[in-house]
């Protein structure tokens, strides 16, 4: 007797790409793969004619009865069990890319915001871990989220940035650049605070006549702080500027003035003068997004032009916040200008980015996270003092260099080429971090087709490349 057939029709509007007879069959086939089931062929969904009018397009689909029945116990079970359909979820990635992550779909609530680990990979030291973040009750997730405090562990978090924003299901995707010499297959993301509503202003106009204003205010008074005793927690540029041969720095005395920067009620400038032959600009963040917003100060010339005067900055002080000590609480800008007549010219602009809000909660997932069995192996050697053996580990992430004396090249100094069995070569261009002394890392912005990868060139010197044994 033939099975009875059931008519099943699937409305799928315009705007939003929701659950597919594909995205349904794609979950199925995932869960019998997970749950070590063979797929039955004859369970498989058949299409007919799709049919559509100008408001909802649809999908007659014909299944039959028992397949009905058994999509939807095994959808509910691939729920169970975490299954999760990556080609839906993470549409916005390429095909490659998709294929290489592990399904993991775990999730976390709290302030009315939840936190799904989607899917991730590791090749060893390197984990790529994409996350979604949905506001349930507000709209405090937009596209400018930046996750503020966050851990993985095993691994020191490389960094945290957003890939994709959905404004009608107010969804962030973010990618997690994990790093670390041995990152286990146990992982916990958290993440306790992060920041929305960031808004960007790159020629922000100071509005101050700084000639008039160092002609009234010779602020010449300096204290001196040394690198290694006193409460100073960054600066950039190069030390050897910066700070003497005992590691100390003259600064101005803190909050000699109070003058305000129109529209930034978070900062105001509190001392600014001449220290050592060069133009100290002394700021105070001082309201608590202070802590959070950024940025910095450049000359332009009359015309608005960018003036390429040199610059380091230094962070010092402390202050407490909800009982942390923090450092940073003043900032130091200090320019390569000797003297007030260099000013005359010179309009100071900044570059400042604000936030409107900080929320804070706990959001925190574990799940398991095998290493990808794909990689290729091979044999190089540097000849620095002597000649030192390094091992080179292609995966689809990308490249690691291991070897007692890598710490000694400059990061700069390394070049790769990776030549693929066409032919085809894909050559870095930046993208080398340091993961500890004897390991290199190069992380690649496109998934490496491991198996169609023939050899490598390090430094010049050609690398034959074998399967890795597990």
């Amino acid at each position: 007797m033939d099975e009875k057939k059931i008519k099943v029709v699937i409305y799928i509007s315009r705007s939003k790409d929701h659950l597919t007879e594909q995205n349904l069959m794609n979950i199925k086939n995932i869960f019998y793969e997970k749950a070590g089931l063979q797929v039955d062929a004859q369970s498989q969904i058949k299409n007919s004619k799709t049919s559509s009018n100008s408001k909802m397009r649809h999908k007659i689909i014909y299944i039959s009865a028992a397949s009905v029945l058994s999509l939807t116990v095994v959808t509910g079970a691939a729920a169970a069990l975490g299954v999760i359909d990556l080609s839906s979820v993470l549409r916005f990635l390429s095909a490659d890319r998709i294929n290489i992550l592990q399904p993991v779909n775990k999730l976390s609530e709290d302030q009315g915001i939840r936190m799904q680990t989607l899917g991730a990979v590791r090749d060893g030291n390197t984990a790529e871990i994409y996350v979604s973040f949905t506001d349930l009750t507000e709209d405090r997730i937009d596209a400018t989220l930046d996750i503020y405090s966050y851990h993985v562990s095993g691994g020191q978090a490389n960094n945290a940035q957003i890939v994709y924003y959905d404004a009608e299901e107010k969804t962030a995707v973010v990618r997690f650049l994990i790093q670390g010499k041995k990152l286990k297959s146990r992982m916990t993301l958290s993440v306790s605070s992060f920041l929305s509503g960031a808004s960007k202003d790159e020629n922000y106009d100071v509005k101050l006549n700084l000639s008039k204003l160092l002609s009234t205010h010779q602020q010449n008074d300096y204290v001196t702080l040394n690198q290694m005793k006193d409460d100073i927690s960054g600066w950039s540029g190069e030390s050897s500027k910066i700070f003497d041969e005992e590691g100390s720095i003259h600064v101005l005395q803190r909050d000699e003035t109070h003058i305000p920067l129109e529209g930034m009620d978070w900062l105001y400038i509190s001392n600014i003068g001449f220290v050592d032959e060069k133009l100290h600009i002394q700021v105070n963040p001082n309201i608590e997004m202070g802590s959070y917003n950024y940025g910095y100060f450049f000359f332009t010339d009359e015309q608005g032009t960018p003036q390429n005067i040199p610059m380091n900055t230094i962070y010092y002080g402390s202050f407490m916040k909800d009982g942390i000590g923090y450092g940073g609480d003043y900032i130091e800008y200090i320019f390569d200008i000797s003297d007030i007549s260099q000013l005359e010219n010179l309009q100071l602009k900044g570059k400042f980015t604000t936030y409107d809000q900080i929320i804070k909660g706990q959001w925190e997932t574990s799940f398991n996270l095998k290493e990808e069995a794909l990689s290729k192996t091979g044999d190089a050697t540097v000849h620095l003092d002597k000649d030192t053996d390094v091992k080179v580990t292609v995966s689809s992430v990308g490249v690691t260099l291991k070897g007692m004396d890598m710490n000694r090249i400059p990061l700069e100094d390394l070049r790769l080429e990776i030549y693929l069995n066409d032919g085809t070569q894909i050559t870095p261009k930046g993208g080398f971090v340091r993961i500890e002394d004897t390991i290199t890392k190069w992380i690649s912005t496109q998934t490496i087709p491991i198996q169609e990868v023939n050899h490598i060139m390090f430094n010049g010197q050609k690398v034959i490349l074998r399967d890795k044994i597990s």
